[in-house]
């Protein structure tokens, strides 16, 4: 009788292998394209109207989040550069966190930040504070390479983030850092995709 149940009832997540390996070649192409884009663009002007609609979305949603766990990033590849807002923030009570890559294939672990902390060197040379303690955030910044109206993230291929949402309990609130560039129609979700809560571009809030 086992033989003569479909597959996918013993795997919640599984699609048809064509159009998975169709929309992972889309990504690829679409990245490629959005990287290019994004290294051409004005960063300083983006940057701060990024870091003043934060901002707002913080007084908003959680009354300034004075205390608050914030999993914020270092940026690498054009990203928006956020680390003048986290300096101004942490100086104002916001507990600012840096992501830290343990291994492939598995979530992230977030070590608190501080203007002055002493970094290291992660994985791919991307800095990380040099500390073993870990935190959990309660509002996670997530940089996009693109986004789509369904909140969907399209990042670098490694699914760090669609696994450290699924993984952390309670889930905290997501915000996609994104530019207006960076908006598709869609960008194909899969099942292990995780949709954010909201998209903030240097336009405001994408909800």
């Amino acid at each position: 009788m086992a033989g003569q149940v479909a597959a996918d009832y013993f795997d919640p997540q599984a699609v048809d292998p064509v159009a998975a390996a169709d929309a992972a070649r889309w990504r690829r192409e679409t990245r490629a394209q959005l990287l290019a884009a994004r290294a051409t663009r004005d960063a300083q002007a983006t940057d701060g109207a990024i870091a003043d609609h934060l901002d707002s979305v913080l007084a908003a949603r959680f009354g300034g989040a004075q205390g608050l766990v914030v999993a914020a990033y270092w940026p690498i590849r054009g990203e928006p550069d956020l680390r003048p807002w986290m300096a101004r923030r942490a100086a104002a009570g916001l507990r600012i966190a840096l992501p830290v890559v343990t291994a492939p294939d598995q979530p992230l672990v977030f070590r608190p930040w501080t203007p002055d902390a002493p970094m290291q060197p992660g994985r791919w040379n991307i800095p990380e504070p040099a500390t073993t303690v870990q935190v959990v955030p309660q509002l996670v910044l997530a940089p996009t390479v693109g986004w789509d109206g369904g909140r969907f993230r399209l990042g670098y291929g490694g699914g760090f983030y669609d696994r450290t949402l699924a993984a952390l309990r309670p889930r905290p609130y997501a915000i996609g850092i994104g530019l207006e560039a960076g908006r598709l129609p869609t960008i194909y979700p899969q099942p292990h995709d995780a949709a954010l809560d909201l998209i903030v571009t240097e336009a405001g809030p994408r909800p």
